[in-house]
């Protein structure tokens, strides 16, 4: 194995991407004994059984969760991250500071905790990461091409333990255009490539998703694909992944009769074939998945409406036993 293969999961809110992280932490680890690390933006992984979650003191977890929201100049620890780097803090006379410990090998895989090797890493998501990027430009007035406009800042009076009051300043500011070019081209020309080469079996991105801007067109909202940042084309995402999937949901409500209550029900899909949207039925969402002819074929006979159904019983990991049952290298 000389590199990783990379997903892509993106969708709506709600929809069960980080939810099939754990599913998928899961299959991999009865399958190898490997475990996996999730690099998170967003608001936490409730959505994962808690028991499946590394720390000190639930050492049998399946899964070393980072949360990098909001962490303060993102970008040297997140290439680090790529080069199987993992975060410690260490005790400074300036007080506590996130250090990246380089990583342990053993046969040219990464070593993680319980001196068990990390199979998978996941990064959730493409969105929420350009946000932690674009808001440390921000937070530091950074100049690229252009600097921040309409920069204020903001002060209180602070009381520490000690008594003792002092001035505390934040800055405030709005990000220029070329704030957006370079962290779109950070996230897709830089961190997503250097995942994919990662000594590891598979690499899966979370994200939203998003309407964009047409090239040749020029009008907004006309491009349906992941969400990146600014008004990107979204479209063409999904083509710096291996494997991409649409995730969606569809809600229910039936009544036995008029004086019942509602029943609310929701189909989960991961779809893998181009599909219409709901309302603006003549555009379609992206997807890709990188198989022959003939596995593709193979793979819409056994989901022929082009979609993986997500179930209590089922979710992303059966596209992964697709393709070991296959006998191909993923």
């Amino acid at each position: 194995m000389t590199r990783a293969t990379t997903y892509l999961l993106y969708g709506e809110s709600d929809v069960g991407k980080t939810a099939q992280l754990g599913r998928a932490a899961r299959w991999h680890y009865d399958q190898t004994g490997e475990i996996s690390r999730l690099i998170s933006a967003d608001s936490g992984w409730d959505s994962i059984d808690p028991a499946d979650i590394w720390s000190p003191y639930n050492p049998a977890g399946i899964v070393e969760a980072w949360n990098v929201q909001g962490l303060q100049d993102p970008w040297a620890p997140l290439i680090a991250a790529t080069e199987g780097e993992w975060p410690t803090i260490a005790a400074t006379p300036a007080g506590p500071r996130l250090r990246m410990v380089k990583p342990t090998l053993r046969d040219g895989r990464i070593i993680g905790a319980g001196n068990r090797v990390v199979g998978q890493y996941f990064w959730e998501g493409i969105s929420t990461l350009a946000a932690c990027a674009m808001q440390d430009h921000i937070r530091t007035g950074r100049k690229v091409g252009e600097g921040v406009v309409g920069q204020f800042s903001s002060q209180i009076d602070e009381e520490g333990l000690d008594g003792k009051v002092a001035a505390r300043t934040w800055s405030m500011a709005k990000s220029a255009p070329s704030h957006y070019g370079q962290v779109q081209d950070f996230i897709l020309l830089d961190l997503v490539p250097r995942t994919g080469k990662m000594p590891c079996t598979r690499v899966i991105w979370t994200g939203h998703e998003a309407k964009g801007r047409d090239d040749i067109t020029g009008i907004d909202n006309t491009v349906l694909g992941p969400a990146t940042v600014g008004k990107a084309t979204v479209d063409k995402t999904v083509m710096k992944f291996g494997h991409s999937f649409h995730l969606t949901s569809q809600t229910a409500f039936t009544r036995k009769d008029k004086d019942s209550p509602a029943i609310i029900s929701r189909e989960f899909r991961a779809w893998f074939v181009k599909h219409p949207d709901e309302v603006l039925t003549k555009m379609t969402w992206p997807t890709k998945v990188s198989l022959s002819v003939e596995r593709s074929q193979e793979l819409l006979r056994r989901f022929p409406g082009g979609y993986i159904p997500l179930t209590l019983s089922q979710g992303i990991e059966v596209f992964m036993e697709f393709l070991a049952q296959s006998g191909r290298a993923e």
